[in-house]
């Protein structure tokens, strides 16, 4: 069964939304022909009444730049959106209304969430670690303050430098799955791995097995996963569900997506990562060269937390609050460190993701190295990574060498600057494209999630991850990472300056308008 909010409305709200979407584009229309009408006004010889026109429209900008100004919202975003309406109030003015729809549930819909998801037991342990390791509870504390993260310590962690060894473990869990299943993907496009997917969760939900998928409308546009998404929902026991935004939404920039990629098995043993349900992250097709991406496996509270994430993105895509995903036995394991599952989700208001970064990179003693697939980050956090840098703090970077978005990709060589002078290492995959997403500090403390360094993730998507601490498979991930840098690219700056001017030309014009797409 396909649950979209959207399509069961009423018939008279469906034609209501529709009209109203109509009216909006209509509308950014009218005020992009008026803004043309303006720049040309003298020659068109206006009478006085326009010029009035256009002094209220001046001062209406005046006045929604210092709304801005007051909003608690990052400076460059204030910046950026300050001068396009200064410069045309009459275009960006609206514009900038018509994508101001907030990425968070309602004050009252959040709450009623938050009391269910209180009821759930969790050992948090954030005390211990306090006693245990200070550093890390403050780092930890920066997500905890700001939304139900609890720091889990008897919960198993597995890190899997590769998708197609994960993909067999995952699909051995899901065939030993007793009770739920819960998908939440930005993608799931067909081939080859949704096809073994699909066989495996057909026979789990003619068991019985509960079974319910998320997946983002927006992300998984132009895959051509219309047959693979029927045939899913036509599952027993299965519902699918498209990610919408909230109520009736007129985002044109389609900010707020959820980025979130989540496997969960009976609320006991979860996958958490950067890959997608796809064949190019199973390196079953080759896109770009070799694609390398990353993911963990939970088991035990971990699982549950991240089924708890689950439950608010269902809640928010469909208004049904899940009742039925507290495990009867929740195992405990020991020497694994600690865990704290975090989200960036419409429950909590907050940038959760871009504070465990700063937090992470601002407490390194020792080194700092970080995996990502585009770079385009504020001035806060650049000037962080390069102070770590004078510090003389080992920090590397691993970029890909062949770029999924060649705009992404010219933007992120921008930001190179700075961090090279200050005497950090950036590198590029020679061998393909980098799509893990990572940031590890001191050998101890370790990110690993769907977040990646720009505005997008950091800001307006909905993301999903889990800081470790003091977990031996911190190293196999600090392994596999200077494994890579061996054979990447290393980038001087003599070779920063040698980029073609195209790319310098594109990536200055495109990163003015960084902060607001």
């Amino acid at each position: 069964m396909i649950y979209n909010e959207r399509r069961s409305l009423p018939i008279w709200k469906r034609i209501l939304v529709s009209i109203l979407s109509i009216v909006m584009i209509a509308l950014q229309l009218a005020v992009f022909t008026v803004m043309v009408l303006y720049t040309v006004r003298e020659t068109l010889d206006f009478t006085t009444g326009m010029s009035i026109l256009y002094i209220i429209t001046e001062l209406l900008g005046f006045i929604l730049v210092l709304t801005i100004i007051k909003r608690r919202i990052n400076t460059n975003y204030k910046l950026t959106w300050c001068i396009l309406i200064m410069l045309a109030p009459v275009f960006f003015g609206p514009f900038y209304l018509l994508n101001l729809t907030s990425r968070h549930l309602s004050r009252r819909k959040r709450t009623l969430i938050h009391e269910q998801l209180k009821q759930i037991p969790l050992s948090d342990v954030k005390e211990e670690l306090k006693e245990d390791n200070p550093r890390f509870y403050n780092i930890a504390n920066v997500v905890n303050n700001i939304q139900l993260a609890p720091v889990l310590k008897n919960s198993k962690f597995k890190f899997y430098p590769d998708i197609a060894i994960k993909d067999q473990d995952m699909f051995l869990d899901l065939k030993n799955a007793k009770r739920t299943i819960y998908l939440e993907y930005f993608i799931i496009s067909p081939g080859k791995l949704t096809d073994e997917l699909y066989e495996i969760l057909k026979e789990r939900g003619e068991a019985g097995v509960k079974i319910k998928i998320l997946y983002d409308d927006i992300g998984c546009r132009g895959h051509n996963n219309g047959k693979i998404i029927k045939m899913l929902a036509g599952i027993k026991n299965c519902e699918v569900c498209p990610y919408q935004p909230f109520g009736i939404n007129f985002n044109i920039l389609v900010n707020y997506r959820n980025h979130r990629k989540l496997c969960i098995i009976d609320s006991v043993i979860a996958y958490c990562g950067g890959d997608n349900l796809a064949d190019e992250y199973a390196h079953i097709i080759e896109r770009f060269g070799y694609w390398r991406d990353n993911c963990s496996r939970y088991e035990g509270e971990a699982a549950l937390s991240f089924a708890i994430q689950f439950g608010e993105m269902w809640y928010a895509s469909t208004k049904e609050v899940l009742r039925d995903f507290e495990p009867e036995i929740i195992p405990q394991f020991e020497g694994y460190g600690y865990v704290m599952p975090f989200t960036d989700g419409p429950l909590f208001v907050g940038d959760s993701t871009y504070n465990l970064f700063l937090s992470m990179i601002t407490n390194a003693k020792k080194c700092v190295y970080i995996s990502t697939p585009y770079f385009i980050i504020d001035e806060t956090m650049i000037d962080v990574i390069c102070m770590k840098c004078k510090e003389g703090l080992d920090v590397k970077i691993l970029m890909p060498g062949k770029p999924d978005k060649r705009t992404a990709f010219y933007m992120s060589r921008e930001n190179y600057s700075k961090i090279i002078r200050a005497g950090g290492e950036i590198y590029e995959m020679s061998r393909g494209f980098n799509h893990a997403k990572n940031i590890m500090v001191d050998g101890r403390c370790a990110f690993v999630g769907t977040a990646n360094m720009d505005y997008r993730s950091l800001y307006l998507h909905f993301e999903c991850g889990a800081l470790i601490m003091d977990s031996p498979e911190i190293s196999v991930m600090e392994d596999d990472f200077l494994k890579e840098i061996e054979n990447a690219d290393f980038i001087t700056y003599e070779k920063f300056k040698k980029r073609p001017w195209y790319q310098k030309f594109i990536a200055f014009i495109f990163n003015l308008f960084a902060p607001v797409f």
